[in-house]
């Protein structure tokens, strides 16, 4: 019998040769999961790459679409704050539209009860003399050949009186024609305040006296729109206070 003559190897063992190859087969086996893992892996890493570039798209898109949504938005805001601002102005317009002709309303009302009083008297109000006047002739005049006048027209039984001046220079900034009712002794009465605008026209309701006097008088004055006691700017019109009874016609 051959001594090397192995039965074992005879009757089917693996010799070396065929546990090399069997170990080649296991390795040749094994490669494939690992490579479908790192492919994997790979295709995932692919698709977070390509997720996050979509949602940096995505958001960009956002972002620039709720950009030009909120500028539109604050165009529309100025718009409508624009349309407020004109609206607001159009009532004040139309509410001193309305004040005027109330206003108005109100003067016609007086001026009707004078003309149909049975004791209608007026008092027709000049311009102070020259020598009067040198202090200041262009503060109270709207013109050189254009010397203010007016009159008043006034009832006592209606306790009313109205002034219609022209002729009067506008009054600017801080500035009011100011009629004082002048007694012979004692302080300055106050009547009333009124503007005069580019026409140099006026028409106000004026308070008569608590008592009327002998040879009272009528001065309208121009002032500071600021509260005084007595007279103190530039005399523009002056007029006497006639008796009772001296005028008795209707006009």
């Amino acid at each position: 019998m051959d001594p090397t003559h192995n039965p074992v190897t005879e009757q089917g063992e693996p010799g070396p040769d065929s546990q090399a190859r069997e170990s080649g087969e296991a390795q040749a086996g094994e490669r494939p999961p690992r490579l479908l893992r790192v492919r994997l892996w790979q295709a995932v890493a692919g698709m977070c790459v390509a997720l996050t570039i979509w949602l940096f798209i995505v958001t960009s898109e956002l972002t620039g679409r709720i950009a030009r949504q909120s500028s539109y938005m604050d165009r529309r805001v100025a718009a409508l704050n624009a349309i407020v601002r004109t609206l607001r102005h159009q009532t004040a317009t139309e509410q001193r539209k309305l004040g005027s002709v109330r206003e108005r309303a109100s003067e016609g009302e007086v001026f009707e009860k004078i003309l149909f009083a049975s004791d209608l008297r007026t008092i027709k109000l000049t311009a102070p003399a020259e020598k009067d006047r040198v202090r200041d002739k262009s503060s109270v005049q709207s013109g050189a050949t254009d010397l203010p006048s007016a009159k008043l027209a006034m009832s006592e039984s209606a306790d009313v009186a109205m002034l219609e001046a022209s002729g009067l220079k506008p009054t600017g900034i801080f500035q009011v024609y100011r009629i004082w009712w002048m007694p012979r002794r004692g302080v300055p009465i106050w009547a009333a305040d009124f503007l005069v605008a580019d026409d140099g026209l006026a028409m106000v309701p004026v308070d008569l006296p608590p008592e009327r006097e002998k040879g009272m008088s009528l001065a309208i004055t121009l002032e500071n729109e600021s509260y005084s006691d007595e007279p103190d700017g530039p005399v523009a019109l002056r007029g006497e206070l006639s008796l009772p009874g001296a005028h008795k016609s209707r006009r």
